[in-house]
């Protein structure tokens, strides 16, 4: 048996015929390592029934113990990969249609992570662009400045991204087990720690955008515990990035900050006081740019 080039981490939830056809866009390959993790999806003991190609060949299906969080079903997955690179993608996006040309070209790649391109469609129409565009002035800047540090400190999110394994590995690299925002952390810690990158700006991947989904819920006033854990987890992903020394401001703790004050001051407050005795200098940080904002109101622009 041929040894495992790729592992592809599907995390699931009751989006059964999205999740086939995210998995009819990925070729059936012996040395392709399907993982798709159901996180307790209310009818999932009767899907290998309903659904073939759950046992398509190289496939392998696993449940978590406890619900709530694709974090938690991507390192299910993580503990069973066992290919030279690690791809995540959720089971209501897809790859590509030439998605095996661009993967085999990639094989022999000395790099730890290559950062690819994607395409943003509507989930119920995939030939109409939608605006999930956040990355994409990532590779109109790379073109001009070589500069990697948005690809490998600024690219939150878990797709997008062809993974060493090995450095997942070596530094044991986990995603949050949370209910939003668990590939944050993931995102950084690998960006820090990877020793060479890759930009390579063709799409891969096709990402979708659908009504009922966290993303889409997202572009309202997100909830106060939404607000509270995304701000705790930017602080934590600073204080790492400090840590190492990287010299390394993303920003993103205090563009969730604002955004919390903004919207639930009453709620805020106690928060930002918990905080205080555990990232002293981050929180000082938010206090000096909300008060220069209210000089300047172009400081409040999103730190992405």
């Amino acid at each position: 048996m041929p040894d495992i080039l790729f592992s592809i981490i599907i995390p699931h939830y009751n989006i059964p015929e999205l999740l086939m056809r995210c998995l009819n866009s990925i070729p059936v390959r012996e040395n392709i390592q399907v993982i798709v993790v159901d996180d307790c999806s209310p009818d999932a003991d009767k899907y290998k029934e309903s659904y073939p190609e759950l046992s398509r060949p190289y496939l392998e299906y696993y449940s978590t113990p406890i619900g709530g969080s694709a974090g938690r079903a991507r390192n299910v997955g993580f503990t069973h990969a066992k290919g030279k690179w690690v791809i995540c993608l959720d089971s209501d996006d897809l790859f590509v249609d030439n998605v095996e040309e661009i993967l085999s070209g990639m094989v022999d790649r000395d790099e730890d992570i290559l950062y690819f391109n994607y395409k943003s469609v509507y989930s119920d129409d995939l030939t109409k662009e939608a605006s999930r565009n956040l990355y994409h002035p990532y590779f109109e800047q790379y073109k001009e400045n070589q500069d990697e540090s948005n690809f490998r400190y600024r690219f939150q999110s878990i797709w997008g991204k062809v993974i060493k394994r090995s450095l997942i590995e070596k530094y044991h690299i986990r995603c949050d087990e949370v209910r939003c925002a668990d590939d944050v952390s993931f995102s950084l810690k690998c960006g820090i720690h990877a020793n060479k990158i890759a930009v390579i700006d063709i799409p891969l991947f096709v990402i979708t955008e659908r009504t009922g989904s966290l993303e889409f819920a997202n572009k309202g006033i997100k909830p106060i515990w939404e607000y509270k854990l995304r701000t705790k987890i930017a602080l934590e992903c600073q204080a790492y990035a400090d840590k190492h020394g990287k010299g390394i401001e993303t920003r993103q703790y205090i563009s969730e900050a604002i955004g919390f004050f903004h919207h639930y001051k009453k709620a805020f407050v106690p928060f930002y006081c918990s905080m205080i005795p555990r990232y002293p200098n981050l929180c000082f940080n938010i206090m000096k740019v909300w008060v220069g904002s209210k000089f300047n109101k172009n400081i409040l622009m999103p730190y992405k």
